[in-house]
């Protein structure tokens, strides 16, 4: 079992111990801090970017992803709790949620149930869209629902900060196409079940800004060729 602890220069009482995840961008253990059950997210080195912007890039997302964590609970969302920010290594170290991903429990939800989990997450994005937050990879592999049927928004990796039509509208319309392409037969069910949450949260806070935003979903689903936000530069 290597010691996370010795590679970023911490103590011993730091470990990590099985690899969850790798992605394009980052690096995903299981392990644990002090005792508790931790993920470590690693920002892997870019070799094809110059040494000292290669560290400064991955320091300012990891600061940036780190804060929003933070930041977003005030909000009263469930996100996982930071423990320590690494900025040496680009790591954030965050408590491990138990629970499963919305992706994998689909198709085991009767229709009251989906309709429920999809309102509440709407009323959660429209939260976050209210206070100038897009979280930029809205997936129901990025939704963790727990034993006690809590829902816990992770991986704010995209997350940027704005009070765009534009980028709220395209927020949402990741999770239009994810919900298409991955779970084609409750589609239709779910996203109307969120829009409807999400519609609700504008309206209890006497904002109708989510009229335009919704509106300019079907805008941009009429554009030639849509382009992933991290993709844009």
């Amino acid at each position: 079992m290597e010691k996370l602890g010795d590679k970023l220069g911490m103590t011993r009482n730091i470990t990590k111990e099985k690899l969850l995840h790798k992605g394009a961008e980052a690096s995903l253990f299981y392990g644990h801090w002090f005792g508790k059950e931790v993920i470590f997210k690693h920002r892997i080195i870019k070799d094809y970017r110059i040494e000292q912007l290669d560290r400064k890039i991955r320091t300012v997302r990891t600061l940036n992803e780190a804060r929003a964590l933070i930041k977003v609970k005030e909000y009263r969302i469930n996100t996982p709790q930071v423990y320590e920010i690494d900025t040496e290594s680009s790591t954030i170290i965050m408590k491990y949620i138990s629970g499963s991903k919305l992706k994998n429990l689909i198709k085991t939800l009767n229709i009251s149930k989906k309709k429920e989990i999809f309102t509440n997450l709407g009323r959660i994005i429209a939260i976050l869209h209210i206070n100038g937050h897009i979280h930029g990879d809205i997936t129901t592999s990025n939704i963790i629902l727990t034993s006690s049927e809590d829902i816990f928004l992770i991986d704010f990796g995209l997350h940027d900060y704005s009070d765009s039509i534009e980028d709220k509208s395209v927020d949402i319309h990741l999770l239009k196409r994810v919900l298409i392409s991955s779970h084609g037969d409750d589609f239709k069910l779910c996203f109307n079940a969120f829009l409807e949450g999400y519609k609700s949260e504008y309206r209890e806070r006497g904002n109708n800004a989510y009229n335009d935003i919704i509106k300019n979903i079907s805008i941009i689903e009429t554009r030639g060729r849509y382009v992933k936000k991290e993709n844009r530069l």
